[in-house]
């Protein structure tokens, strides 16, 4: 696809990119971030559409990796608007347990009984569990999530909450 205009439309940084329109039976339009496109449909035609933002992760004054936010702009396989937090160090590479700590607040499976203090949760009867800990003692704990996640519903809530339902239309035994 070749472009054959590119000009400038009204007062704001917004073009009009036009091509070749007699190799295409329709036009679609798509205004994404401020530019006007025309006989295209990646936008719609994409199976995902992630975002990635970024962060630096500093130890002092040094950069020690970063903070990536992956924002689910579109998918088939994601709950749209998901915002999965994922942490590179230039050390360790991909933190595996990365995000965890957030998901597992917001899903109660670990509290915050006071300022600066975390602890788990016995979701069955609410009890917070001894010890208090710290956000660094948890964040990169393998025994403790290990055990969330043998001794939880923790995997399920994830999936829950980040994966799109899914069933199938016609089941097999309906076809036979």
């Amino acid at each position: 696809m070749k472009i054959t205009k590119i000009k400038p439309v009204g007062k704001k940084p917004v073009y009009d990119i036009s091509v070749n329109s007699e190799l295409y039976d329709e036009q679609n339009y798509v205004l994404e971030n401020g530019v006007i496109t025309h006989n295209t449909g990646s936008y719609y035609s994409a199976d995902n559409i992630w975002i990635l933002g970024r962060q630096q992760d500093k130890d002092g004054s040094e950069i020690a990796g970063y903070h990536f936010i992956i924002n689910i702009e579109k998918s088939r396989y994601v709950k749209e608007k998901s915002k999965i937090p994922i942490t590179i160090s230039w050390e360790g590479g991909i933190n595996k347990w990365s995000g965890l700590f957030d998901v597992a607040l917001e899903g109660e499976y670990i509290v915050k009984p006071k300022n600066g203090w975390y602890a788990l949760v016995d979701r069955e009867t609410g009890e917070i569990q001894e010890p208090n800990m710290r956000a660094k003692d948890i964040v990169n704990n393998k025994e403790l999530w290990m055990k969330m996640f043998k001794e939880t519903d923790f995997s399920q809530y994830i999936e829950k909450k980040y994966k799109v339902g899914f069933s199938n239309i016609i089941e097999k035994d309906e076809v036979e």
